[in-house]
């Protein structure tokens, strides 16, 4: 699971505010376009295009308008070669519009050479971010990994550090890295404490937490932590299909089918647990159909497949007579991707 860094949040601290050294935005110098005369005009494009970015998280726009700014920015910017610019900050602006629009592979192109060129610009903080983002969307762990490690030693703000902190656990644990995965879950649920805007962050670092003690075999520690995340969980932020993804989609499965267990297992009677388990059994199973044969956690999910089911048919067993006709479907009882 990876959660985005809200776009409004990341572009205000590029603009130079929040701390950050004010000339990470500020038009060229005459020295700058002496000795470079293609840099005259580029800041007016920087600014007219990171104006429409803003603009997608500022202003309570539908989606088709949020993309709709986009597309203008990246009109604006793709008019003026952002991508061939000699000012890095276009082609930072280039892969983060295209990373908006969801062109993954041109995104992270265009920020891969912004990077090599101005590694250590003020604005390279959050173009790692975008990089790293575009990485996990083309399912690149160790590509992602990396860009998020080269965020973290340079992020100075909270929330972006709690969410990025989060991401490369999740990266750990894509790698096979569990230990280093449980680790980072851990930081994260720190860090979020310390920073009051990561609350729904650090909900999803309970819920990853529990995923990664789950598969290193931990199963009691699992469901202790996913019986806290049920229980904190209160705006169902692991069902967000906007600024939540998972990589492959049906990862998210897992996490429904912890919950589901920690949920028939502290049931308020056999006909709830019951109905959480019947979910449960579903969701492993899903997974198991879904998964690719070479997926390293198949076979676990496996295992709670049939884990599950026996639990369910105890369930249903004490079950008093009379109530079996009652059983009914939870909410969201179908869950596909």
């Amino acid at each position: 699971m990876k959660r985005t860094l809200a776009l409004a949040v990341a572009l205000f601290m590029a603009l130079g505010f929040g701390g950050r050294p004010a000339h990470a935005d500020t038009p060229p110098n005459p020295w700058d376009v002496a000795k470079n005369p293609q840099m005259r005009g580029t800041y007016e494009v920087h600014v007219r295009a990171r104006e429409r970015m803003i603009q997608t998280e500022s202003l309570p726009l539908g989606r088709l308008e949020r993309d709709k700014r986009y597309e203008e920015a990246r009109a604006i910017l793709e008019e003026a070669h952002a991508a061939e610019s000699p000012d890095v900050r276009l082609r930072f602006d280039l892969g983060t519009v295209y990373e908006s629009l969801n062109r993954h592979a041109q995104a992270a192109a265009v920020l891969e050479k912004a990077l090599a060129m101005a590694p250590d610009h003020p604005a390279a903080e959050d173009a790692w971010l975008m990089l790293a983002y575009a990485y996990a969307h083309g399912n690149q762990p160790l590509k992602e990994r990396e860009a998020y490690i080269r965020y973290l030693q340079r992020a100075t703000y909270g929330s972006g550090r709690v969410t990025a902190t989060l991401n490369l656990a999740e990266a750990e644990m894509r790698l096979g890295h569990l230990e280093e995965a449980i680790a980072g879950y851990r930081e994260a649920i720190q860090l979020a404490t310390l920073v009051p805007s990561a609350g729904d962050t650090g909900v999803l670092a309970v819920w990853g937490l529990a995923v990664a003690l789950d598969r290193h075999g931990d199963t009691s520690g699992a469901m202790a932590e996913a019986k806290w995340a049920t229980e904190i969980d209160h705006r169902r932020v692991i069902e967000d299909t906007v600024n939540v993804f998972f990589v492959p989609e049906y990862e998210r499965l897992w996490y429904f089918g912890l919950r589901e267990m920690a949920l028939g297992r502290n049931g308020k009677n056999a006909l709830e647990s019951a109905l959480h388990f019947r979910r449960a059994e579903s969701m492993w199973a899903e997974y198991v159909d879904k998964a690719d044969p070479a997926d390293p956690w198949r076979a676990r999910a496996r295992i709670h497949r049939d884990s599950v089911k026996k639990e369910r048919e105890e369930a249903e067993k004490r079950i008093k007579p009379g109530k079996k006709g009652a059983v009914e479907p939870l909410p969201h009882d179908e869950v596909t991707f």
